[in-house]
């Protein structure tokens, strides 16, 4: 192993106490590791970025890497996780016993004498409380689409009184309608017999005037 920088221990207590960005710099080849104490089922969740320095910039380069390694070192030094990353990725890992952990990181590119600079995000959950978490995320879930199931049957019987109504309303025109035309009927055909009579009225009217 590498010589471990003991600035880094600083910067990983920093990591967990929720700073959102932490970076530092590294040669290629170089190692910095970092000690945590961690509790049996602490999930441990990184997202990394590596970026090369390039005539005063850093930019990303898809030929650098980054090795992660993590250490029981209560346990003889028992290496539990060994994963290399391209330029940017993530890692995770779930403590399976109690103990200080120690995790490196160890930049590489083709050029060796090439600056790298790592920025670490890490997040540190119980795979218990996560757990939980989810199934209350579920249960939450499942009360929302029962409140949507529920709203939902609720535009629907709305919307079937609505066409309960507007065939009710319907009917209602069409009967009217019809009673309007059966009306406009009688009266015509009362009008016609009017007509009739008093046209038979007077035709016999005159009739009699002649023969008198």
């Amino acid at each position: 192993m590498k010589h471990i920088l003991a600035y880094g221990i600083c910067m990983f207590v920093a990591l967990l106490q929720g700073v959102e960005g932490v970076h530092f710099y590294a040669k290629s080849g170089e190692t910095k590791c970092f000690y945590e104490r961690l509790s049996k089922g602490d999930l441990l969740i990184g997202d990394l970025d590596l970026f090369v320095e390039n005539n005063g910039l850093f930019e990303e380069d898809t030929g650098a890497s980054l090795t992660i390694s993590v250490d029981e070192t209560f346990d003889n030094d028992h290496r539990v996780l060994n994963q290399k990353n391209s330029h940017t990725g993530d890692f995770t890992f779930t403590a399976l016993e109690s103990g200080e952990h120690r995790f490196c990181f160890t930049p590489s590119h083709s050029k060796k004498s090439a600056l790298l600079r790592v920025f670490i995000q890490l997040e540190i959950g119980n795979v218990e409380a996560l757990d939980s978490k989810k199934k209350e995320d579920m249960n939450s879930l499942k009360g929302r689409v029962v409140q949507l199931t529920q709203r939902l049957s609720s535009i629907r019987k709305e919307q079937d009184a609505i066409r309960e109504k507007e065939a009710e309303f319907r009917n209602q025109s069409e009967s009217a309608n019809s009673k309007i035309m059966t009306w406009s009927i009688f009266q015509f055909l009362i009008l016609v017999g009017t007509c009739v009579f008093q046209l038979r009225y007077l035709k016999n009217f005159f009739v009699k005037q002649k023969v008198v």
